[in-house]
């Protein structure tokens, strides 16, 4: 829910292809990216005890806040049980080339990191009941008393001129290996300023708009198992036994 806005560091022009495997570094974008779905927006839809959020997510898309006073508003207002948040979590259904996908970056050795504003220990209990091995993950976390959940932002950044709850750009830059060129799969309006400084971007959805109205360009995908087969196709079939530790520069 990060809106649009200045960036953390310029945008770079585009590659027309993917780089080759040794040269490249994946982020992912996990909620309507991973999933099929934003889990955070049904979870204030079915939960919030007051149609409030609807108005904080009207500033929110108005551009009038960011994501991180976006989130803390909304979830202030949740009121859910640990059992109806495990319900929830085990209800999720991930993309169907989300396993594929990780699966074949893990074969190449490609450093990937999942890059969400939503939340590190939902993340890792959906691709647990996926029985997905997830990358590194970086996301925001949560404190649940009683009722209550209250937003914890660990990756937020005092200068994000976007007020995100997680700054993906900071991210991005404080992840990134030397010599490796960008490669961001994602479909929403948070993800817009870490694709912008991507060399080379998957996109659907809000992301793919985005990049259409501004000339950007971008490899559009219906689910993961499309950029697995773009990927196979100019990188060939994946080797055995490589790990990113081995060949990053």
């Amino acid at each position: 829910m990060t809106p649009t806005g200045s960036l953390r560091y310029s945008p770079i022009p585009s590659l027309a292809v993917p780089p080759t495997a040794a040269h490249t570094q994946v982020w992912i974008d996990f909620d309507g990216t991973l999933t099929c779905g934003d889990f955070l927006d049904e979870l204030i839809l079915r939960y919030s005890r007051n149609d409030s959020w609807k108005i904080i997510e009207e500033r929110w898309r108005a551009q009038q806040i960011g994501s991180r006073r976006c989130l803390e508003a909304e979830f202030a207002l949740l009121d859910i049980s640990a059992e109806q948040l495990q319900a929830e979590l085990a209800a999720v259904k991930v993309d169907p080339g989300a396993g594929a996908l990780l699966g074949f970056l893990r074969q190449w050795g490609v450093p990937t990191a999942i890059l969400s504003d939503g939340i590190e220990s939902f993340i890792r209990q959906i691709l647990a009941l996926a029985s997905i091995e997830p990358p590194e993950i970086r996301a925001n976390t949560i404190v649940h008393r009683g009722l209550n959940l209250s937003l914890v932002c660990p990756h937020s950044c005092a200068t994000c001129v976007s007020d995100s709850a997680h700054c993906k750009c900071a991210s991005c830059k404080t992840l990134s290996h030397p010599g490796l060129q960008s490669v961001y799969i994602g479909d929403g309006r948070s993800d817009l300023c870490a694709a912008r400084c991507s060399n080379f971007v998957f996109a659907k959805g809000a992301l793919a708009q985005a990049f259409t109205t501004e000339g950007r360009a971008f490899a559009p995908f219906d689910d993961l198992n499309d950029v697995v087969g773009t990927l196979a196709r100019l990188w060939g079939p994946a080797p055995l036994g490589v790990r990113a530790t081995d060949r990053r520069p």
